[in-house]
């Protein structure tokens, strides 16, 4: 693991490249990652081979793996074509045929008239070859042997008869389909008029091949009115449902089955291309949200490519999980673990952005199923607000719990919503509580290798190291005990100030617990660790006594580092005497006979400088803990103008100048340490010298071995002892 954080860091700290520029790397992690997103979520995209042709026999059934929704060629199709057959047709009425009709006829009966009364004509036959001649309508023979051997009268009748039919049957139209059964009809009407047998001749014969449709068709227009009818239809979709049997075993496969199967891409397993390209946009565009977000929103994170490479990790690993746990069940997809790795390692709002960005993929996964959706989402939700509380002490199992508790109750809310049957909602119920207990393990058991492999430091790891029992804290108990009653005394001013800025009380309570730590090496070169009023600093010259007390910076990093304590604590401990002066000593030295010899940087701490506004509020309950506890007679107006100058001091020095504090939270800070300093070193009654008056009192009476005649006497004489203690103490 040490390795693997080794070449991590390694990576990302190596000279100018190409693949080490900023952009190009993220480019590069971010192409990486996405090849990885379209593996996972594309996995099923090329199903088993099914190969089947229409007619033949199948030999298993087919299932359909997804919901899918598709246009049915065949039945549109159809559709089409009835709408068409509904639309009927545009005709435009043509009067010169009628008018054609009548001029032609007046022409034949004419020309009938002048052959038949030719005198020079002698023979019937040089009547018809005339009159065949004359006429340019084409007209059967027998209709031409009736016509020339006619009289006047009956050429007359034939003639007006022949009119009235063709009037009466251009007046109701004649259509090109219609032509036919028109003609078929003059037939049998002429019949009806019992004519002559000539005449009858006469007047069907004319009367057919003087029919012709005067209704024609306006093709454009027709044209126009199918479009119209075509462009309202919509094409007619099928839809095949997730686990909906296909094709049975023993059925005959038909070619709508087989369309089905190539739109779910089960025949032949092939591609479906449109869907590996539609899940490529998708993706796509969640993953630019995110950067987005990040971007604008967080960009610490947006600038830090270890953090970067830890969100891809955490999101392709939880979707690595639910796409498992979804060939069991949707429920089952623990993926508010992505959440709340991402809460806790980087930041909760960028658990809440894993959340959403999770539950689209997973969409995917459960093929766009809004109830597995919802639970991933809403029990995502829920797990990253609850670790929030996370600084105060709250667990990964009570985190657990919640989830599995908001799960339950989404998957029964949804399942009543779509009447999904009472025991089938229990049953998904009881997977969703599993999803969330797997949640909190799986966080668990993620959350100290990803720690370790990428350095953070969650409020977990820091409770941690805050209890007493940590071998550091232990050996500074022990070895430097005054030290460690001041560092707890820092902690409690430092944590409470905290809230009150919008600093992280966890980190500011355990920086406290170990920012003197490096007076461990040489405990009886500090004040609050010596005893008897021997100080060695006495009888040495003030730059070695400032070469001393300054030491236990650089000691207290090597400890840390020594016990493996985070980086976070390590720049508290580097920072939190900034480049202060030491003030006694340079005092001392500058009143000896070389003052004008000596270099005030010399006498100065070598920060750097507090850069959070933890490491600055561990400055400042430091140096205003140990100075109000200098002071003789304490009160609270001497506490509070004490507290006042050493913020002062450190603010004119520069010592706040690279930390996010304000002026505002300085007085908010100042507040809270006056509170705190005055209840903890108020000034106490000063109780008369008991033990010396009972022995004067025993002396007087000759017995020594009285005992207190009262409860209150002993218990009087119990108090004043342990307040002079106390006052000692203090």
């Amino acid at each position: 693991m040490i390795s693997l954080n080794n070449r991590l860091r390694k990576f990302f700290s190596l000279p100018a490249s190409f693949y080490t520029k900023p952009t190009a790397r993220r480019i590069v992690l971010g192409l990486a990652f996405f090849f990885l997103f379209m593996v996972i979520l594309s996995a099923d995209f090329i199903p088993d081979k099914v190969s089947f042709l229409a007619g033949q026999v199948s030999d298993r059934d087919v299932i359909s793996p997804r919901t899918v929704s598709y246009v049915d060629i065949g039945k549109t199709k159809k559709l089409e074509s009835d709408v068409l057959a509904s639309v009927a047709n545009v005709y435009d009425l043509n009067i010169t045929v009628a008018t054609k009709a009548d001029e032609s006829v007046t022409s034949i009966f004419n020309e009938a008239r002048a052959a038949a009364f030719d005198l020079t004509l002698r023979s019937p036959d040089e009547k018809e070859n005339k009159l065949q001649q004359k006429i340019t309508t084409s007209l059967p023979g027998t209709v031409i042997s009736a016509l020339v051997n006619l009289d006047e009268t009956e050429l007359a009748k034939a003639e007006g008869q022949t009119r009235s039919i063709l009037r009466k049957y251009f007046q109701r139209g004649i259509r090109d389909d219609d032509l036919d059964v028109a003609r078929k009809h003059v037939v049998i009407e002429t019949e009806e008029l019992q004519l002559p047998k000539n005449i009858e001749t006469i007047v069907a014969g004319i009367s057919q091949s003087l029919l012709s449709p005067n209704y024609i068709l306006n093709v454009r227009e027709t044209d126009k009115r199918k479009q119209v009818a075509l462009s309202g239809i919509e094409p007619v979709r099928d839809t095949v449902k997730k686990g909906q049997v296909i094709v049975r075993r023993g059925d005959v496969v038909t070619n709508d089955q087989i369309h089905a199967m190539e739109e779910l891409g089960l025949h032949k397993g092939q591609v479906n291309e449109l869907r590996v390209f539609g899940l490529t946009i998708f993706v796509l565009v969640i993953m630019a949200l995110v950067m987005g977000y990040l971007y604008k929103f967080a960009h610490p994170v947006y600038e830090n490519d270890l953090q970067l490479v830890l969100l891809g990790l955490i999101i392709l690993v939880t979707l690595l999980l639910a796409k498992l746990a979804h060939y069991y069940s949707d429920f089952t997809a623990p993926l508010a673990a992505g959440a709340l790795l991402a809460a806790i390692l980087i930041d909760t709002r960028i658990g809440l952005l894993v959340s959403v960005a999770l539950a689209m993929l997973f969409s995917v996964i459960v093929d766009h199923d809004l109830r597995p959706v919802a639970v991933a989402l809403i029990g995502s939700m829920a797990g990253v607000y609850s670790v929030s509380k996370m600084a105060h002490g709250y667990s990964v199992t009570k985190t657990g719990i919640l989830i599995a508790v908001i799960n339950f109750i989404v998957i029964a809310a949804t399942g009543f919503i779509e009447q999904v049957n009472s025991s089938q909602v229990l049953m998904q119920g009881l997977m969703g509580i599993g999803s969330g207990i797997a949640a909190a393990v799986i966080t668990t058991g993620f959350l100290p290798y990803l720690e370790n492999t990428f350095s953070i430091t969650t409020p977990i790891k820091l409770l941690d190291l805050a209890r007493p029992n940590h071998p550091l804290l232990q050996r500074l108990l022990l070895e430097a005990p005054g030290t460690y009653h001041h560092s707890v005394m820092v902690g409690n001013m430092s944590e409470t100030a905290a809230d009150s800025v919008g600093a992280d009380p966890v980190t500011v309570r355990v920086g406290a617990y170990y920012h003197d730590i490096g007076k461990i090496k040489r405990p009886f070169f500090f004040i609050e660790n010596q005893v008897e009023s021997i100080n060695p600093h006495d009888k040495m010259a003030p730059s070695l006594s400032t070469l001393i007390v300054t030491s236990h910076i650089k000691d207290g990093v090597d400890l840390c580092r020594e016990y493996k304590i985070p980086q976070v604590i390590i720049d508290i401990v580097q920072q939190h005497h900034g480049t202060a002066l030491v003030s006694y000593f340079y005092k001392r030295a500058t009143e000896t006979e070389h003052s004008e010899c000596i270099i005030e940087a010399d006498f100065r701490y070598e920060g750097p400088r507090p850069q959070t506004k933890e490491a600055a509020l561990i400055m400042l309950a430091d140096a205003a803990e140990a100075s109000v506890r200098s002071i003789a007679k304490p009160n609270i107006n001497r506490i509070e103008a004490m507290v006042r100058k050493i913020i002062r001091q450190r603010l004119n020095d520069g010592q706040l100048d690279e930390c996010d504090l304000t002026l505002r939270d300085l007085t908010t800070i100042g507040d809270v340490f006056i509170r705190i300093l005055s209840s903890a070193f108020h000034s106490r009654i000063e109780y008369p010298e008991t033990t010396k008056e009972l022995e004067r009192k025993k002396a007087k009476n000759g017995n020594c071995n009285k005992q207190p005649s009262t409860k209150n006497e002993c218990n009087a004489s119990h108090g004043a002892n342990h307040d002079c203690g106390t006052q000692t103490d203090g």
